[in-house]
C-alpha cells in the first residue's frame, strides 16, 4: 500500500517508518529508552497478548505518526532523539526493523533489571507473528532485527523464531543474550553471517559480575563467548557490552580488566553504556555526566592500544551530544 505518491526529505528514522516493537503488554513504535523525550512510549496496539494482527490497521496507525514527521512536526516523544536523520524516505508499508522484547524469563537477576515485576506473567508467542509477516511479505530485507528478553535463549519460542528468520535469509539479526546458556541456532546464524550477538557482561572480574548479575556464571559466560567467537563468520559478529553502574563498576581498573578479557577471548568490538535509571536521575548534572564520559574515553583509548574497537551505546551517545553543545 502506498499512502502518498510524492517523496520528500524530512526527519525520521527507520523505526518510525518501518518499525515494530513487541513489548510485554503492547506493540509499540520504539524501544529506545532515553534517546529522546522520557515520556517516550508510543503504543500502537495496547493490551496485546499475542492475538493475530490486522496489518492494514497497524500500518494506518503508523502512517499517522509518519505524517507528523513529513509535516515537520516531530512526534513529541521523539524530540531530541539521536537517531533522527533527514533524508528521503519511501512511502511503502512494510517492516524492516523489529524489536522482540516481550520475553520475560531470565537465568540471571541483574540489579538494574526493570522486568522483575513481570516474572509471573505469561509471555505471548512471537513466532506466529513473525511467520505471518513473512507469509504476507511484509518483512523485507535489508532488515534490522533485535531479539531481547529477559534472556531470549530460554524462551520456548526462541529457537523456532530465530530458525525461521535464518531459513528465510534475513539479516541483520541481533540477539541480546547473557550467554549463560549456549544456543545452537545462534551458532548457526553466526556461521552463516546472519546473526550477531551482544553480551552485556558489565564486569571485568567474577566478584563484580556476581554483584551485578546476582549469579555466579562469569566463567561459563566467557566459555560460551569463546565458542561463539570460534563460530562467527567474521570478527564483528560477537560483541560485548559494559553498562556503567556508579559505585559498583565505574572504576578504570575494572573496565581495563573487562577489555583485556575481551582481547583474550578474541572479541573485537565492545560497547559502553550507562545504566538508564542513573542517567534519568542525573541527566542535567553535566559534571557527573562528564565523569562518566571520561571513563568511556579511557576505555576507548585503552581498547585502541590492544586492537579492540570501543563504541558508545545509547546513553553514552546522548552524553557525547550534550557535552558537544
Amino acid at each position: 500500500m502506498n499512502y502518498e505518491k510524492e517523496l520528500k526529505e524530512y526527519y525520521s528514522c527507520n523505526i518510525i517508518e518501518h518499525g515494530f516493537d513487541a513489548q510485554i503488554n503492547s506493540i509499540n513504535l520504539c524501544c529506545r529508552e532515553g534517546t529522546g523525550s522520557f515520556s517516550r512510549k508510543i503504543v500502537i496496539l495496547p493490551n496485546f497478548s499475542g492475538a493475530k494482527i490486522d496489518w492494514e490497521s497497524f500500518f494506518q496507525k503508523k502512517n499517522l505518526l509518519r505524517d507528523l514527521q513529513k509535516k515537520g512536526s516531530t512526534i513529541p516523544q521523539c524530540i531530541g532523539c539521536v537517531y533522527l536523520e533527514k533524508k528521503i524516505w519511501d512511502n511503502n508499508d512494510y517492516i524492516s526493523s523489529i524489536n522482540i522484547n516481550n520475553w520475560i524469563k531470565c537465568n540471571a537477576n541483574c540489579i538494574y533489571c526493570d522486568r522483575k515485576e513481570y516474572k509471573n506473567k505469561k509471555e505471548y508467542k512471537i513466532y506466529p507473528i513473525i511467520k505471518d509477516l513473512i507469509n504476507k511479505k511484509y518483512l523485507r530485507n535489508p532488515v534490522d532485527i533485535t531479539i531481547a528478553g529477559g534472556e531470549p535463549t530460554i524462551s520456548s519460542d526462541f529457537d523456532k523464531t530465530l530458525n525461521i528468520l535464518i531459513k528465510n535469509n534475513f539479516s541483520t539479526i541481533r540477539v541480546l543474550t547473557n550467554a549463560i546458556k549456549y544456543n545452537k541456532y545462534i551458532e548457526k546464524g553466526l556461521e552463516n553471517n546472519l546473526v550477531n550477538i551482544l553480551v552485556s557482561i558489565d564486569a571485568g572480574s567474577r566478584e563484580i559480575y556476581k554483584k551485578i548479575k546476582l549469579t555466579d556464571k562469569y566463567s561459563i559466560v566467557w566459555k560460551n563467548i569463546n565458542k561463539y567467537v570460534e563460530k562467527q563468520a567474521q570478527k564483528s559478529l560477537v560483541k560485548t557490552k559494559y553498562i556503567i553502574i556508579p559505585e559498583i563498576n565505574n572504576y578504570k581498573e575494572e573496565l581495563k580488566l573487562f577489555i583485556e578479557q575481551n582481547y583474550k577471548a578474541g572479541v573485537g568490538y565492545v560497547y559502553i553504556d550507562l545504566e538508564i535509571g542513573f542517567y534519568i536521575k542525573n541527566s542535567q548534572n553535566y559534571d557527573l555526566l562528564k565523569e562518566i564520559y571520561d571513563l568511556y574515553l579511557f576505555a576507548k583509548e585503552y581498547g585502541e592500544t590492544i586492537g579492540i574497537k570501543i563504541e558508545a551505546f545509547d546513553r553514552i551517545k546522548i552524553i557525547e551530544n550534550k557535552l558537544k553543545k
